[in-house]
């Protein structure tokens, strides 16, 4: 007898493939359905953490925009209020210096009614007012110069590694105890390359009398170091034109010091008012020069700045205002 096939085998035989097919086939749904789900989440994720990153940025450079306008407009105010103060008291001095030489010169010094003497009275409350305000002000103008235009220009600086509020020791006072020149230490902007066996004459070395061990570093790339300079030396003129002060404020001049300054004072007070110009304008030409270093420091960074990743590699390129954490 031949073997037949059992009917009722291959029924279930077919019944099994078709429940098996069935099976993976709701299997592979499901798992489209969840990775549909996941899918979603993560483009989720992402379209969140782009947007995040995107606002942030937007709202970094809205503080950069924000502090490049600040930073511009108080460096601009510093140079303003500084010259200012700076040009109209060395003018004053340098008048009355003048006045009085020609007053002499024509022997009219004496005279209260001559063109020289009445005019050097009508300015001599304004020299003395200026005086005043910038004896009282100039530590203060100084500081500000050096907030306002050397820490903002200063591309490198960081606060929040520095370990005291400055390491720059310089003052007035210290300017006289280290016997700063007024005639022979003038500014210079001329700096060597590295290597260079010469001098850098951007940097006054002045040595105290006395102790060639201790010194003070002048530094004509400080607009701060200007101001202080040019000051030291209005106080040092201002101290030794008394008899020009006398005779401007219609006082009785004291006949030595009178002698004295016809027979040395007259060269020694020329030469120092022209110096005192090519200060102010080294000063005004620093501070300039810093003010449009702010102007790089701030200006827009490039398409490349607001990738992701390439962002964070190229650092300080294009953070220019650092953050608290950072």
């Amino acid at each position: 007898m031949s073997n037949l096939e059992d009917p009722n085998a291959s029924a279930a035989s077919a019944t099994n493939k078709s429940g098996f097919w069935q099976s993976a086939k709701r299997a592979v749904i499901q798992i489209e359905k969840d990775f549909a789900v996941s899918k979603l989440a993560i483009l989720s994720v992402a379209a969140t953490l782009i947007g995040a990153y995107f606002q942030n940025l937007s709202t970094y450079n809205e503080k950069v925009a924000a502090q490049a306008k600040d930073d511009m407009t108080a460096a601009t105010q510093t140079f303003a209020d500084a010259s200012s103060a700076l040009s109209v008291s060395l003018a004053l001095q340098k008048q009355l210096i003048s006045g009085y030489h020609n007053a002499i010169v024509t022997n009219t010094d004496s005279d209260g009614t001559a063109f020289e003497t009445a005019n050097a009275h009508s300015i001599y409350k304004s020299y003395a007012d200026t005086y005043r305000n910038l004896s009282e002000n100039y530590n203060l103008l100084a500081r500000k110069a050096e907030l306002y235009l050397d820490w903002s220009s200063n591309l490198t600086r960081d606060p929040a590694t520095d370990s005291a509020p400055t390491t720059d020791k310089i003052d007035m006072s210290l300017l006289n105890t280290y016997r700063f020149d007024c005639e022979d230490n003038m500014p210079s902007f001329e700096k060597v390359e590295p290597g260079n066996k010469n001098k850098d004459a951007s940097q006054l070395t002045l040595t105290l009398p006395n102790d060639s061990k201790k010194t003070l570093t002048v530094d004509w790339y400080s607009a701060k170091h200007h101001v202080l300079t040019i000051e030291t030396c209005f106080e040092i003129t201002h101290e030794a034109m008394i008899p020009v002060r006398q005779w401007a404020s219609g006082s009785t001049v004291d006949q030595v010091a009178r002698t004295k300054f016809i027979n040395t004072n007259f060269d020694l007070f020329s030469k120092r008012a022209s110096n005192q110009v090519l200060r102010l304008n080294a000063f005004m030409s620093l501070a300039m020069f810093e003010i449009d270093k702010i102007r790089v420091k701030y200006r827009p960074n490039g398409y490349l700045c607001s990738v992701p990743i390439v962002r964070s590699a190229l650092g300080k390129k294009c953070t220019p205002v650092r953050t608290a954490n950072s």
